[in-house]
């Protein structure tokens, strides 16, 4: 049987897109006639708000009543739990307790990582899995993504943890996405074989190489395989690289052409023979680039659209 090819954006309130007024009818919408008018034109979307702070499990609760049957929600996982610094704001009570008194402070004012000891860290696991155990019992849960900082490194410390992921979130799939180069190119086969070996998939990233992000490489780990697109603005990237500190705006603003999105026709229809689900998600957060790029990419692939999908009924 084909794999199910699901194609969506990150961030469905992302305010570029809502300031663009191209897509929803009326910048003043509500959340929910946002949401309900987002799962109308698309099957899934990615829940990037969840890296800055825990949703609450009403939260989870209010995504499944806005949404039909059949749509999916691809969930960043919470920044200490992919090695990246916390926005003290975003901390829960139960999980200031674990932390030092005066925890280390990055320059930006965030608790350093350093912070999160094995309690604290479990905790994170603990309360994240609680905050979205509703999408998970609606069937609405597609992965969770594992976007690593870019200063974790390839090492046996680094796969260790990677290896221990699926017992943290017992029975959701999960998704990892590396952002330093030790894993890909360096170590390519051994990364994608330690993540076969933990039943993890592979996200496969598209962004500027030449401005020293990962490359795309592809292979499937798991029954779900993830392309994440993020533009190939290379002197956005490159700034942050030097440490500038450039917006989301001006690091993913690029719009990709259809030749751009043709031409990686073979590489989808590839991850598409290997696994049981493919899931294209555009990161290209800048004006309503994303929307444009997601209704190109799944005209090409002839991918269904969000009411002919199975148990895809409209209220």
């Amino acid at each position: 049987m084909a794999a199910e090819l699901r194609v969506g954006i990150c961030s469905w309130a992302d305010p570029a897109l809502i300031e663009a007024g191209s897509f929803y009818p009326k910048k003043s919408m509500s959340a929910e006639a946002r949401l309900r008018f987002y799962a109308a034109a698309f099957d899934t979307v990615e829940v990037d708000s969840a890296y800055y702070a825990i949703p609450a499990a009403a939260t989870a609760v209010r995504w499944v009543e806005r949404t039909p049957p059949g749509f999916l929600f691809n969930v960043k996982a919470y920044a200490p739990m992919t090695g990246h610094h916390a926005r003290p704001e975003s901390l829960p009570a139960e999980l200031q307790l674990l932390l030092p008194p005066a925890p280390r402070r990055t320059p930006r004012g965030e608790i350093h990582r350093s912070a999160f000891g094995a309690e604290a860290l479990a905790a994170c696991f603990r309360l994240y899995g609680a905050a979205i155990a509703p999408l998970a019992a609606a069937g609405k849960l597609g992965y969770v993504l594992f976007q690593l900082a870019p200063w974790v490194r390839f090492g046996d410390q680094a796969l260790a943890y990677l290896a221990s992921l699926p017992a943290r979130l017992p029975g959701l799939t999960l998704a990892v996405e590396f952002r330093d180069r030790s894993w890909f190119p360096e170590h390519a086969q051994e990364t994608l074989a330690a993540l076969r070996a933990a039943g993890l998939a592979h996200v496969v990233v598209d962004g500027p190489e030449a401005a020293g992000a990962v490359p795309r490489v592809a292979g499937v780990t798991a029954p779900t395989a993830v392309l994440r697109l993020h533009g190939r603005n290379a002197e956005g990237w490159l700034r942050q690289r030097r440490g500038e500190a450039p917006s989301v705006r001006e690091k993913y603003d690029y719009l990709y052409t259809e030749a751009e999105l043709q031409a990686l026709r073979p590489e989808i229809q590839e991850l598409e023979a290997e696994s049981e689900r493919v899931v294209i998600a555009f990161n290209n957060n800048n004006r309503d680039y994303p929307v444009q790029n997601a209704r190109m990419m799944r005209r090409l692939l002839g991918a269904p659209a969000p009411e002919s999908l199975p148990g895809g009924r409209r209220s």
